[in-house]
C-alpha cells in the first residue's frame, strides 16, 4: 500500500546507513531521543519571578536507538565494523565508531534524510528467552561544519538504485552482492543462464556457476512494484570456460 504524505509519520520501511541498508530492527523501531538544550539562568535580587537573563549552555542533542536482530554476518559488520568472510562474522578486536548519513524511510510516505551520524554497536541481550540476541545501536547526529541544515523531512519520491549496476564473474563461477535502495518493494526479473540470486532485504547474492564455454553476457532488471516506470537494471558477464 502506497500512502501518501499527511504529516504524520509513522511504521518503518526502511533504515540505510552509510548507504547501505541495515537488517530487520525490533519491532519498538528507532526510538528518537536525545538530552535536552542546558541553560545557565541568572537571577536578580529584586526580579523573584523569573530570571533576568536566561543564556544556552549547551544545545540539545538528537540521539537515535534501535536494536537490530537480523544479525546476518553483512548487517552485523554494517554497524560494529570486523570482517566477513562467507556467513562469518569476525567482531573487531577493539570497539569502533562508524561515520556516515542516515536515511529512514517511513511506511506512511515520508523520507528522513540525516548528513552525518555517528553509529555505535553492543551485542547485548539473552539466548534462550522468548527474544532473539540483538546487536543495541545508537546513533548521534553530529551537526555539519559548514552550519547548513542537520537533517531534512520530505514526502518520500519513489526509487530504486542498485549498487554496483554491474558484475563480472570468474569463469570458475562466484558469487557477488547487490546492494537495492527502494522506496518499497521491489520485483526482481529473471536471470540469464548459468545465473541464480538469493534476496535478503533488499541485499541480492548473485551466483555464477562454473563456466566450461563462451564467455556469459546477460542483465536482470528490478521493478519499483507500486511504480514499474522506476527500474534500475544490473548487468552481468563471466569469462569464457577456455579463457
Amino acid at each position: 500500500m502506497v500512502y501518501e504524505n499527511d504529516g504524520y509519520i509513522m511504521l518503518l520501511d526502511a533504515a540505510v546507513f552509510n548507504n547501505k541498508k541495515i537488517g530487520v530492527i525490533s519491532d519498538e523501531g528507532i526510538d528518537w531521543g536525545g538530552d535536552a538544550a542546558e541553560y545557565i539562568r541568572l537571577w536578580g535580587a529584586q526580579v523573584r519571578k523569573a530570571p533576568v537573563k536566561k543564556i544556552k549552555k549547551k544545545d540539545g542533542t538528537n540521539v537515535l536507538k534501535f536494536t537490530l536482530i537480523e544479525l546476518l554476518a553483512q548487517n552485523c559488520a554494517d554497524v560494529m565494523g570486523g570482517t566477513v568472510n562467507g556467513e562469518r562474522w569476525d567482531a573487531p578486536a577493539n570497539s569502533v565508531t562508524l561515520e556516515g548519513p542516515l536515511k529512514i524511510l517511513a511506511g506512511t510516505g515520508q523520507t528522513i534524510e540525516i548528513k552525518q551520524m555517528t553509529l555505535d554497536g553492543l551485542v547485548r541481550g539473552k539466548i534462550g528467552g522468548d527474544t532473539p540476541l540483538g546487536i543495541e545501536c545508537e546513533l548521534e547526529m553530529v551537526n555539519p561544519a559548514d552550519g547548513s541544515s542537520p537533517f531534512a523531512m520530505y514526502p518520500t519520491v519513489p526509487f530504486i538504485t542498485a549498487t554496483p549496476t554491474s558484475l563480472s564473474f570468474g569463469k570458475t563461477g562466484e558469487s557477488k552482492v547487490i546492494e537495492i535502495d527502494a522506496s518499497g518493494p521491489f520485483i526482481a526479473g529473471a536471470l540469464p543462464a548459468g545465473f541464480s540470486m538469493e534476496i535478503v532485504n533488499g541485499r541480492i547474492t548473485v551466483t555464477a556457476s562454473a563456466n566450461t564455454g563462451a564467455a556469459r553476457n546477460g542483465s536482470v532488471e528490478f521493478t519499483l512494484a507500486a511504480d514499474p516506470s522506476k527500474k534500475v537494471t544490473v548487468s552481468l558477464t563471466q569469462a569464457a570456460g577456455n579463457a
